[in-house]
């Protein structure tokens, strides 16, 4: 503990009132002199606490207290009043969150189908161009008929370059 009476904390203070308090008063000179201050001074101590000596025969001490802290002794525990404005706003930003959240899962999983459907377009696409062109060089470089009431008939395209060529010769 500290040796001047202007750097004991308030506990200290109160430990050497309720001492004093809970003894006779030669125990009161004793802290006195042990802690290096005034019989007066620990009296102040005493009241500034609450610390009262009730019956210098009884060893009983009284201690001054607020109703909230009577009431809760009374009612077993600290008695807490719930903050309902702290429990509607964290409800609520815990449910704006739980929202924004399902709201990004949602729009994640659609641009990720999104681009999924695409890719497969895009590749059903050049799928089908390949095959188209395949279906055009068959048709370029084969014999058929295209109408047989006009006459009108296909040959490969080699050979009809020939023909034009050999024409013009």
């Amino acid at each position: 503990m500290s040796n001047s009476s202007k750097n004991f904390t308030k506990e200290e203070k109160a430990a050497i009132a309720l001492k004093a308090a809970s003894g006779e008063e030669s125990t009161l000179h004793e802290l006195a002199e042990k802690h290096n201050v005034s019989v007066e001074e620990i009296r102040e101590w005493m009241r500034e606490t609450g610390v009262t000596v009730v019956n210098e025969d009884d060893d009983s001490v009284t201690i001054k207290t607020t109703e909230s802290y009577a009431s809760s002794v009374e009612y077993g525990v600290a008695f807490d009043a719930p903050d309902y404005k702290k429990i509607v706003f964290w409800s609520a930003f815990g449910s704006a969150v739980v929202l924004l959240i399902i709201v990004s899962v949602f729009y994640v999983h659609s641009y990720t189908t999104s681009t999924v459907a695409d890719r497969t377009s895009e590749e059903s696409q050049f799928y089908d161009i390949q095959q188209l062109q395949q279906q055009d060089s068959e048709t370029l470089n084969s014999y058929g008929v295209v109408d047989p009431e006009e006459g009108i008939y296909r040959i490969p395209i080699d050979q009809a370059i020939s023909e034009i060529a050999n024409e013009r010769n």
